[in-house]
């Protein structure tokens, strides 16, 4: 059993947030831009041209508007994507919440089937696990309005510093778009002495530590077993868990190696297909706040498959945990010097590329 009342509420709302930012295809990175390589060199960049943050103090809500881009009828998510956009927070802030909508040139909604995902990137913090860039939060068109208590807990941004912003759009209906433009709209709070807990997103990958690869695998025949181990740069409390599979998954799990503690172990609920129709998301159910986790201790997802079929299924394993986390000491920085930082970035800048010709606003080619 999980805790119940509000703070299991907020704690499973939470690691929502942190799994939406791994369920899109893995391409939720990206880095400094002082980092990125020139045009010249072959090499995609970070943009400003299609980006907008626009705030509401009335409602406290703060909107980062990517576009325009025109979107044609029975368009798959191979057209070409906006390049991935740069932004700035404007003032020290907690993100309590957040929801997306698209219109178009006219002011008009778009079927919100349009979007395939959106993810919102911290290039000045590292991930928990892994020297790469901190996943703060993601949306695709399947994702509801997230929200919590905002004097309980709240994901801190701070002002001055930048953001990474990408979207990855495609248009499956028989209607032309044009001028659409993606609303992300986040709800904050400024007071200094809240939240009560401030929180971070977090996430393992079995992939780990790969980072230019679609994060999935060939699966044999019959049984099998992916695992990566890994410490956490900082002490903290784990408060929620959840996790994303693909067909055929049997379990999901993530254990403390050096004490033998289990913090999350699920067998997904498939249906006859094998296709996964529902992943528990659990909040912590010890004593306290939360699951401590510390550097000295070593960690380990493990995922396991059944693939019902004599042959080898091309691409047909991925597996991932995510979850909220309080941090006891300081969030450390991102180094991108680092080389999985590096390699990180250079890969997501290049996926967006990769999708199809990356245009800025209404068709100009990309880079500064």
């Amino acid at each position: 059993m999980t805790r119940q009342g509000t703070r299991a509420g907020a704690a499973a709302m939470l690691a929502a947030v942190s799994l939406t930012g791994v369920v899109p295809p893995a391409c939720a990175q990206a880095a400094h831009a002082g980092h990125a390589g020139s045009p010249e060199g072959g090499r995609p960049t970070t943009s400003t041209a299609s980006i907008r943050v626009v705030d509401d103090p009335d409602h406290k809500e703060l909107a980062v508007i990517l576009g325009p881009i025109d979107l044609p009828a029975r368009s798959s998510h191979h057209m070409a994507q906006l390049p991935v956009q740069e932004g700035v927070i404007p003032f020290d802030l907690t993100i309590r919440g957040y929801r997306t909508h698209i219109i178009d040139g006219d002011g008009e909604p778009v079927p919100r089937v349009v979007l395939h995902h959106m993810n919102l990137l911290d290039p000045g913090r590292r991930e928990l696990f892994l020297p790469i860039m901190l996943r703060v939060l993601a949306a695709s068109h399947e994702t509801r309005p997230v929200s919590f208590p905002g004097w309980l807990f709240g994901i801190p941004m701070k002002g001055g510093s930048r953001f990474l912003a990408l979207t990855m759009l495609h248009n499956p209906t028989e209607a032309d778009y044009e001028g659409v433009t993606v609303h992300l709209t986040l709800e904050y709070e400024r007071l200094a002495r809240l939240p009560v807990y401030p929180v971070a997103p977090f996430h393992l990958d079995a992939m780990y530590p790969e980072v230019s690869a679609t994060k999935a695998w060939d699966l044999p025949p019959g049984h099998s077993v992916k695992t990566w181990d890994a410490s956490p740069a900082i002490r903290g409390l784990i408060i929620g868990l959840g996790g994303h599979l693909h067909a055929h998954a049997s379990r999901l799990r993530f254990e403390n190696l050096s004490t033998g503690e289990v913090l999350y172990d699920i067998r997904p609920r498939l249906d006859e297909a094998g296709h996964v129709v529902d992943i528990p998301a659990l909040t912590h159910r010890g004593r306290g706040v939360g699951a401590l986790v510390v550097p000295e201790h070593r960690y380990r997802i493990t995922v396991e498959y059944r693939n019902p079929f004599d042959a080898v299924i091309e691409d047909g394993g991925m597996g991932s945990i995510a979850g909220a986390f309080i941090p006891l000491e300081d969030w450390p920085a991102a180094d991108p010097r680092e080389a999985l930082f590096a390699a990180d970035y250079d890969w997501v800048l290049r996926s967006q590329v990769e999708h199809g010709v990356v245009h800025e606003g209404h068709g100009k080619p990309a880079g500064r």
